[in-house]
């Protein structure tokens, strides 16, 4: 006696009025009549003859006329249902063998069936057992058994959990770094989800160096800012913590103060944390009868100053960070408000967005 129910009566597909005309019937239907015909019966009551009336009734050829595999995805609706359980009893085969012979399939169609439903079953299972992000050793037993049951090659097996692993641990990523940021306490989840899953993860350039980026990004904000070396004299009590190259220019005509910039507005605008995003979508270009060059070369932020220093030359411009009442960031570069609105823009066309939040750090711890 069948449990449950497998199958599920669906409505024909309609004929066109000049179908009807033509004497055309719709081929589908006569797999939605068999479909029906096994929502209502049990498989063992349903006979051959059964199964012919509908050939007959559409003109069709069970053996000939089904080569869209659509009878033997009935089969596998049936197979699918008798292994919600991971197991199939001595009636379930029988009831099997009888569906594979009303359904006119070869053994080749069933054994196609067989491996993808066998497939299915131990995807579910995985997935269930992948639900906490783990697997223990109660998990590991239950999938070898599974596994050696549903005689599921080892290739695959390690192949699907390799993939459903990776997917974990990228989706992880993801949500880390959705805020562009990675904190020490993302880190340590991050590797404590690795060793759970006992995998090496393959994660592509662009996402390691996303990494890499926010963690950097994390620290500057949070963490201590860390001073670096340069070859350049610094003063007393003062210290770098960031350079690059740049071409800078200088506005050859200031506009009024404008009185809405101030100290005020700025550590507003730090205290968002998308201030190092760029608020043009466009590159700023220096016109010549606008700006003038000034320096090409490094740009070093200190804790007291932008330090613009020639190549090769000693030619050396700073500016205090104390006049800065604004920056604007671009795609290519930083443009400095000063005091009485003077204004330097710094080209960098690399580490915009570094250089933009280093740079919005130590004006904040000023």
């Amino acid at each position: 006696m069948e449990k449950e129910q497998a199958f599920y009566k669906s409505e024909l597909e309609t004929v066109s009025l000049w179908g009807k005309l033509k004497g055309q019937k719709v081929e589908k239907n006569a797999v939605i009549e068999i479909n029906n015909l096994l929502s209502e019966k049990a498989v063992m009551d349903v006979r051959a003859d059964d199964i012919q009336e509908i050939m007959d009734k559409y003109d069709l050829n069970l053996y000939t006329d089904f080569d869209d595999g659509s009878m033997r995805e009935l089969y596998k609706k049936y197979l699918r249902f008798c292994f919600d359980d991971n197991h199939l009893d001595s009636e379930e085969i029988t009831r099997l063998r009888h569906l594979k012979k009303l359904l006119g399939l070869t053994d080749k169609a069933v054994e196609i069936a067989n491996h993808q439903i066998c497939q299915e079953v131990y995807e579910r299972e995985l997935d269930a057992a992948l639900e906490d992000n783990r697997l223990d050793a109660k998990e590991l037993q239950f999938l070898k058994q599974l596994q050696n049951k549903l005689q599921l090659p080892q290739s695959w097996v390690d192949s699907i959990y390799q993939h459903k692993a990776q997917s974990i641990i990228i989706r992880f990523v993801k949500g880390a770094i959705e805020e562009k940021r990675l904190s020490p306490d993302e880190e340590k989840e991050l590797k404590a989800l690795i060793d759970n899953l006992g995998i090496e993860p393959q994660l592509d350039t662009a996402t390691q160096a996303e990494l890499a980026k926010y963690r950097l990004f994390w620290q500057i904000e949070n963490g201590e800012l860390p001073s670096i070396y340069v070859p350049i004299k610094l003063k007393a009590e003062e210290y770098a913590y960031f350079l690059t190259d740049v071409q800078s220019y200088e506005e050859r005509k200031s506009e009024k103060e404008d009185a809405t910039t101030s100290a005020s507005s700025l550590k507003i605008k730090l205290s968002n944390s998308n201030y190092w995003h760029p608020e043009h979508t466009s590159p700023f270009t220096a016109e010549e009868e606008q700006w003038k060059s000034i320096v090409s070369g490094k740009a070093y932020i200190s804790s007291q100053r932008i330090i613009l220093r020639e190549k090769e030359k000693e030619n050396e411009k700073s500016v205090k960070l104390s006049v800065i009442k604004n920056f604007v960031v671009y795609p290519n570069g930083l443009m400095l408000i000063r005091d009485k609105q003077k204004k330097i823009f710094l080209q960098t066309n690399a580490y915009t967005d570094v250089f933009s939040m280093i740079l919005g750090r130590v004006l904040r711890n000023l």
